[in-house]
């Protein structure tokens, strides 16, 4: 029984929910569909950052209840969720979306029944999922493999995919959820039997996390101002650019220890897309670079990636104002070369690196040096 079948009268506000998670789109003079009112907490695993080579460890993890995580930064962001029912191997595509400070779903009521939630985050339009059985199973209650469509390499979002589900007790009381549960019981919101929804989710990255800290030279600082107006992520396999979209298949296992219900994640390059190339920075104005360095973030598809491609695009200014020259500089960062004890880039890892805008001059400064400035990587 497919989802038609299982939720038929309220699919049709499936596409504006979305939009609304999306966009907010509200006016006061069209009034709100009718929807079901819960009170959502996500919370996702903290990266573990790479060690640089000759480096001290630096493995910062959060440790806040529930044990190992920490509440999801993009927490406003809409998610999309299968309800799954566990008999028939029926589901419910669905979507949580924050409106005026309340979280919602597209559910004009809810009944009591119990569901397993299956999905990810954040809800992107442009991204089809689908979710199936295992393999030898015919319930979801054992389980799930859930399939992401037209996923960018590259993303400023940090996506991620719910890996545990349960209905709480109360808005701080997450009823004993673990990893690898995903049994939620929904509360009736209507007639006598009435309840308060609270949906607690855990949440675990499927991306690795790029975080750029870029500072212009104290010496040359005092002579120029620089502007970042662009600042680009390639992510390469080898020496070919990965494709700019991916399918992501990842299995989920039920456990009952609180172990990784993860069991596997496949990506699957688009051959039809273009070589990836994804926007850590897109500014007009450019933002002026100091001695102090300035953080940028993006995510990437790990799989197989071995050299990160950073190429920086500045404006160089004289300290009256005038525009001298627009540079571009390209990086190559191999991940074996300063990340110890990895060859490639490893799927919820963070990797810190620090570039600095230097002259090129040696002794003197002379016009054509001081003016051409590089990026060195540190």
């Amino acid at each position: 029984m497919k989802s038609e079948q299982l939720h038929s009268k309220i699919l049709g506000l499936v596409s504006l929910i979305g939009l609304m998670g999306l966009w907010g789109c509200s006016s006061d003079e069209t009034a709100e569909p009718k929807t079901t009112t819960v009170q959502l907490m996500s919370y996702v695993a903290g990266y573990e950052e790479a060690t640089r080579t000759n480096r001290a460890n630096e493995v910062t993890r959060t440790w806040t209840p529930p044990t190992g995580y920490s509440l999801y930064e993009g927490s406003d962001l809409p998610i999309a969720v299968f309800f799954t029912l566990a008999g028939a191997g029926s589901y419910s595509e669905e979507y949580f979306y924050k409106s005026n400070g309340n979280w919602h779903i597209s559910w004009e009521e809810m009944t009591a029944a119990s569901y397993y939630l299956y999905g990810y985050v954040p809800h992107d339009q442009s991204i089809t999922s689908t979710v199936s059985l295992l393999d030898g199973s015919s319930t979801y209650e054992d389980g799930a493999v859930l399939t992401l469509n037209n996923v960018s390499t590259v993303s400023p979002e940090d996506i991620c995919v719910v890996v545990g589900a349960k209905n709480g007790t109360s808005a701080d009381n997450a009823n004993g959820l673990t990893k690898g549960q995903f049994n939620y019981v929904a509360q009736p919101t209507s007639g006598n039997d009435k309840g308060n929804n609270y949906v607690y989710l855990l949440l675990d990255h499927l991306f690795s996390a790029l975080r750029i800290e870029m500072r212009v030279q104290g010496d040359y600082a005092a002579l120029r101002t620089i502007k970042l107006k662009e600042l680009r992520l390639q992510a390469i396999v080898d020496n070919t650019p990965t494709k700019k979209k991916t399918q992501i298949t990842v299995t989920l296992n039920k456990t009952t220890d609180g172990s990784d219900p993860i069991s596997s994640v496949v990506f699957t390059p688009d051959p039809n897309s273009d070589d990836c190339d994804g926007a850590m920075v897109e500014s007009e104005d450019g933002i002026e670079l100091t001695t102090e360095y300035q953080e940028f973030k993006s995510h990437f598809m790990p799989a197989g990636v071995t050299k990160l491609m950073l190429i920086s695009k500045y404006d160089v200014y004289d300290r009256k104002g005038n525009k001298i020259r627009n540079s571009e500089a390209r990086n190559t960062i191999n991940i074996h070369e300063l990340f110890s004890g990895q060859t490639e880039a490893l799927r919820g890892r963070r990797y810190t690196i620090y570039l600095t805008i230097n002259p090129t001059y040696l002794y003197v400064l002379s016009d054509p040096d001081l003016d051409n400035p590089t990026v060195s990587v540190e």
